[in-house]
């Protein structure tokens, strides 16, 4: 069980744990505040008090608990972004570990197909074939471009 624990500690991002709960506490901060300000200020109207000093308070408790949301939504966005690159990063690593076998070598040796190479047409006595297909999309390039003007 040990073993299970410290596998998934030592793939545990803690600055990025950290900074993912320090904004989802700074928001939730900046709520409190915020709702507990305004909570004072909407008192301060109902009583029709003359305390300036409590109303003065709960205003800037108000405007403390904005920013405090707005830092701690940031915060949480700035996880988000971090994360997001930290997890390209490990699957781009990951990816560069997986090994590329050449399917279409192996294909040709099983089939013992060999290439012959071709210095001018005609001379190695084996047609390649390229000669025939590079005219036939030729052709097809010239229809479809009559089409075209035609339409």
């Amino acid at each position: 069980m040990a073993n299970k624990t410290a596998g998934i500690l030592t793939k545990l991002n803690l600055p990025l744990v950290a900074l993912w709960v320090a904004g989802v506490i700074v928001t939730v901060v900046g709520w409190l505040v915020l709702s507990s300000s305004n909570g004072a200020q909407a008192e301060f109207y109902t009583s029709a008090s003359q305390d300036y000093a409590g109303y003065f308070a709960a205003q800037s408790g108000s405007t403390l608990g904005s920013v405090l949301i707005g830092a701690g939504v940031l915060g949480m966005l700035l996880a988000l972004a971090s994360q997001v690159r930290v997890r390209g990063a490990v699957v781009a690593s990951v990816v560069e570990d997986v090994v590329v076998v050449d399917e279409e070598e192996e294909f040709e040796d099983e089939l013992g197909v060999t290439a012959v190479p071709v210095t001018d047409a005609g001379e190695s006595g084996v047609e390649s074939g390229e000669g025939e297909k590079a005219e036939t999309a030729e052709k097809q390039e010239s229809e479809l471009e009559e089409s075209v003007r035609a339409s």
